[in-house]
């Protein structure tokens, strides 16, 4: 992941330093986005388990210009697809979406032949995944469950922007995420063997977004990655009948996703 991100870097640095800015036509602009992406997705705990596939994503964003060169800006985020677990067993195919929504608010910075946008926002992640089922190693079977998992975070980011000639220009954007909040909600019920539901808390934690754009008139295509690290969650009690038969944690886990997204400005 950390050699993707290097990679995406340079390209973009690469291209902005061969380039002559435009500043007047680099500052944020009032309209829409809306985009499609395709990537590869992969959520793990280490030693434990670990789901992945191909996701299919749809995006919109909204800015507004303001006053002295200050922005707003809202996205939302749908990606879903289908991803394969390997675990306890294993089983393909489970039911997989996520759903993002943030609102932001940031202030263009013209240096030299660059435009810069540094923001601060409020970010909300849902996310669930099915695997409802029973999966195998050998003789010895394991009940699947849902599983949500809910992210109250801050962004905190950058949007780099250079001309390339006229008409085209270059944006990156990079973006560190701190977790404020999150709650993971394990519905062991769906096994039906007497398990209650399971709801841990998840205080620490991280993601990081990186992202390099070429666009032209109104259309827009490159590479994204999105990455989230977790630690362990607090520690809780398991009941099956109502009977106390041990404790649930969510393990510490990491998501990366690395894909192409397109987009057309209005």
């Amino acid at each position: 992941m950390k050699k993707i991100a290097v990679l995406i870097t340079i390209a973009g640095l690469l291209v902005a330093g061969m380039a002559r800015a435009e500043s007047t036509a680099l500052a944020s602009q009032t309209g829409s986005d809306i985009g499609l992406s395709l990537s590869s997705y992969k959520y793990r705990e280490p030693d434990v388990m670990s789901s992945a596939g191909a996701k299919l994503g749809l995006d919109l964003r909204i800015t507004q210009v303001l006053q002295s060169q200050l922005f707003i800006r809202g996205d939302l985020r749908y990606a879903f697809g289908p991803v394969d677990y390997t675990g306890s067993g294993s089983m393909s195919g489970q039911p997989d979406w996520y759903i993002e929504a943030r609102g932001l608010i940031g202030k263009d910075w013209t240096l030299g032949d660059a435009v810069f946008s540094p923001y601060i926002g409020l970010g909300y992640r849902y996310l669930l995944n099915d695997a409802r089922g029973i999966s195998c190693i050998g003789s010895t079977c394991y009940f699947g469950y849902r599983r949500e998992s809910n992210y109250l975070y801050l962004p905190i980011g950058v949007t780099h922007r250079i001309a390339l000639n006229d008409r085209a220009r270059l944006v990156t954007e990079l973006e560190y995420d701190h977790l404020l909040s999150g709650k993971q909600i394990s519905m062991l019920s769906d096994g039906g063997v007497g398990y209650s539901d399971v709801t841990n808390k998840q205080n620490s934690g991280y993601g990081l977004k990186l992202s390099v754009m070429y666009e032209k008139n109104k259309w827009a295509l490159g590479p994204y990655l999105h990455y989230w690290n977790i630690d362990q969650s607090d520690t809780v009690i398991v009941y099956q009948n109502g009977i106390p038969v041990g404790i649930g944690y969510e393990p510490k886990n990491d998501t990366v996703e690395f894909g192409v997204k397109a987009r057309q400005q209005f």
